[in-house]
């Protein structure tokens, strides 16, 4: 009788780990071909800086370039009398000097024509463009020159004879000044009756509640070309008013919210409970709160202020006929469609400005939210 025992597992021979192989052989990593002598060294592909894992990273930078672009032309409108106008920047004439006659516009010199005005100058400083964005006394009607077709007209001529150039220039310092009126208008009115229905709540807030609504029914566009018919002749302010009154309830909704949110906070109840009154508890504990968001809708409202003035100067029935203005000299391309200037260059400068202030708006939104930190 055979007394061998099978080989229990302890007396199995065990084979090393590293020495087994596996079942499928790994690939092998392919060799590299030898770099040839004097050949390039590796160039890092397009865009490698840009950190696209972090979007936040991307909307700040975004930001800063539309900040800049913001900048240049706010810079443009202040010095619009500087960069166009048919008056020199200074000049001296009969012994008298005059030192931006083209802000001041004294009477002596804005009864001149320009051929009088250089023959008895002793001297002149002249803009980059002496043309105005309208036409100056004596000054000779051509219309419709192309860019560059006549020395003087850098981006041609209108329908009327008029600078494109200088309607463009002095188009941006009416938009921008227009826009930030109409936009702080409506942000001190939305943030009153805001502040009014979140603070107060109950028969207040319901009040504003159904005009903000009511309001808000009618898009912003129709909602002031209804406004400028109404009134019995329509100006500059009434279409001032009309557009602060078509954002004031979008700011409002905005407040209320946050005013509501910022009630229920500890501090805001203990501030309460030590007998504060309510408007003192708005002022100091509340509306810091909402500084934010109201930075970030009035950077945003700028560009829609001006988008919605372009529209109804395109329309014909926004600014006074004869001021500069983008809508309005894109809108004589109507009229001329072989003037492709008349609507190239002022759309340039709107598409840059809507564009500058989106992205400004953006990025403040972006720096102040907790959640993109």
């Amino acid at each position: 009788m055979n007394d061998r025992q099978p080989p229990g597992d302890d007396d199995r021979e065990s084979v090393p780990l590293l020495l087994s192989r596996p079942s499928h052989p790994l690939p092998l990593e392919p060799k590299r071909a030898a770099r040839p002598a004097g050949a390039p060294k590796d160039v890092a592909p397009a865009l490698s800086g840009v950190d696209w894992a972090n979007p936040g990273a991307i909307t700040l930078r975004l930001g800063k370039a539309g900040l800049l672009l913001a900048a240049l032309l706010v810079l443009l409108a202040i010095f619009a009398d500087i960069v166009a106008s048919d008056l020199p920047v200074a000049c001296k004439i009969h012994g008298t000097v005059f030192v931006l006659p083209n802000v001041t516009r004294p009477a002596t010199l804005d009864a001149m024509d320009r051929r009088e005005l250089a023959a008895q100058a002793d001297w002149t400083i002249r803009p980059m463009v002496a043309h105005g964005p309208r036409l100056g006394p004596g000054e000779e009607r051509r219309a419709l020159l192309p860019p560059g077709a006549l020395p003087g007209h850098p981006l041609g001529t209108d329908r009327e004879g008029r600078d494109v150039f200088a309607r463009a220039v002095h188009g941006t310092r009416s938009y921008l000044v227009f826009a930030l009126g109409a936009v702080l208008a409506s942000l001190a009115l939305g943030a009153f009756f805001g502040s009014i229905a979140g603070l107060f709540g109950g028969a207040a807030d319901a009040v504003v509640s159904r005009i903000v609504e009511s309001v808000s029914a009618f898009p912003p566009l129709v909602l002031v070309l209804g406004i400028q018919a109404a009134v019995p002749r329509a100006t500059l302010l009434t279409l001032f008013l009309a557009i602060a009154l078509t954002r004031w309830p979008e700011v409002a909704r905005l407040v209320r919210g946050q005013v509501i949110l910022a009630t229920t906070r500890e501090y805001v109840l203990a501030a309460r409970a030590l007998g504060a009154s309510p408007l003192r508890v708005l002022r100091r504990h509340i509306m810091p709160n909402v500084r934010a968001p109201l930075v970030v809708t009035a950077a945003a409202g700028v560009s829609a202020v001006v988008l919605t003035e372009a529209s109804l100067d395109f329309l014909r029935v926004g600014t006074p006929a004869g001021a500069a203005s983008w809508g309005e000299t894109m809108s004589e391309f109507r009229d001329a469609p072989s003037a492709w200037w008349l609507l190239a260059f002022p759309g340039i400068l709107l598409v840059l400005t809507i564009v500058a202030y989106n992205l400004m708006g953006e990025a403040i939104r972006s720096v102040l939210d907790p959640r993109s930190r």
